[in-house]
């Protein structure tokens, strides 16, 4: 059965990253100890988002949860802290937490590792890592275990992992989990979880493939959505640019040219975000990097922390980073392909006006893509601008 707080009804212009109206405007509010709010207030993180002010109370009572909401929305804080609180009262002893990639999985260790002082031990079971050190880390017995469902299926098929004492699960990203492939590891990993536990399963997008699999996990789901998971974030401007494959690298340079701040381009294959990333670079144009799933784990770590930091201005990408990945202050998204999959447009868009913050889109367009872009524009219900390329100006056609 399931139950549904749609918040998006209660004001339905308001965006993820906002409070709700009338709802809890502290954390402690929600029913978090104060130690916990104390580490939250260290960090600048002083008011619920409004998944965070929805879902969190719902998970402190131990409900099954499955909440839809947009990228950037605050999700991962909206699992963490009702298992830390748990954690910290041994209401529960093990938690799991799995997420499609070895990025997002880093990430939300990160989180974990702001509460380091509660003396919470976790462990990264992810591929591209060393699994010997991976294995030592097993064996101190920790509390939380973050994990890609591929390593972690591994670990269980080699004894190195029990997950029938669990009693904390959550699915972060279901919809990118099923997107690459991994319904018949989630299901395995589900015959494991045999002790009494609670699940928590968090989406960007909504669709009966998402239900589906949340039924397998739960059958007695709160539901809860927030916002419009199809609709890109207010705070982003988006535009297309319709330009010549031939003219486009030239126009992704005069982007690179007129922008100060961080910049992802989004490319359709791997083999086409190396090629313009050695262009770019026998361009003599600085800051600029590639990331995608065939570069190794450290590579694809120290990119991204050049990308937070000050030495990466301009990162190239396939869609591994157009999701759950948050990377602050990303001024611009650029689409240098559109998209095969209208969802993945939105994911990409996700990157920038995070937060709260404001963003800006551009997609290059060819006649190729008309097909694409109406099948885009049917999912956000909006028609997108189109801009003719015309050099180094723009005219809207």
């Amino acid at each position: 059965m399931y139950n549904t707080h749609y918040i998006d009804m209660l004001n339905p212009s308001l965006p993820p990253n906002e409070p709700v109206p009338n709802s809890p405007s502290t954390f402690s509010e929600l029913g978090l100890d104060d130690t916990l709010v104390q580490v939250l207030l260290k960090n600048n993180i002083v008011t619920p988002s409004a998944v965070q002010a929805s879902s969190i109370p719902l998970a402190l009572q131990g409900k099954n949860v499955f909440c839809s909401s947009e990228t950037g929305s605050g999700k991962t804080l909206s699992f963490i802290l009702p298992m830390l609180q748990k954690l910290t009262t041994k209401t529960i002893d093990q938690a799991l937490v799995i997420c499609p990639t070895r990025e997002i999985a880093i990430q939300t260790q990160n989180v974990l590792q702001l509460f380091c002082d509660f003396n919470i031990t976790s462990a990264l079971v992810i591929g591209g890592t060393n699994m010997a050190e991976q294995k030592k880390s097993l064996q101190k017995y920790p509390n939380v275990l973050v994990a890609t469902p591929g390593r972690l299926l591994d670990m269980l098929n080699s004894g190195l992992i029990w997950l029938q004492y669990t009693e904390y699960v959550v699915l972060d990203e279901a919809d990118r989990m099923l997107d690459m492939g991994f319904e018949d590891e989630l299901l395995k990993i589900h015959q494991e979880l045999t002790g009494p536990h609670q699940t928590l399963l968090f989406s960007a997008t909504l669709f009966p493939e998402i239900k589906k699999m949340a039924k397998r996990y739960a059958s007695d789901f709160i539901e809860v959505i927030v916002g419009s998971p199809r609709s890109i974030a207010g705070s982003v401007e988006h535009v297309m640019l319709d330009v010549s494959e031939a003219d486009k690298i030239e126009a992704l340079r005069e982007l690179i040219d007129e922008n100060t701040g961080k910049m992802i381009v989004f490319f359709n294959t791997i083999k086409k975000t190396d090629q313009i990333t050695e262009r770019l670079k026998r361009m003599r144009i600085r800051g600029v990097d590639c990331l995608h799933s065939k570069r190794d784990q450290d590579t694809r770590e120290r990119l991204i922390g050049n990308f937070r930091g000050t030495q990466l201005n301009v990162l190239l990408a396939s869609d591994v980073v157009a999701r759950g990945l948050d990377i602050p202050d990303v001024e611009l998204v650029v689409n240098f392909d559109v998209p095969s999959h209208s969802e993945d447009f939105i994911h990409r868009l996700g990157r920038t006006g995070r937060a709260g913050k404001s963003g800006r889109a551009m997609s290059f367009y060819t006649p190729l893509d008309k097909l694409k872009v109406a099948a885009i524009e049917k999912l956000i219900n909006s028609t997108i601008p189109i801009f003719k390329y015309q050099g180094r100006g723009r005219t809207k056609r």
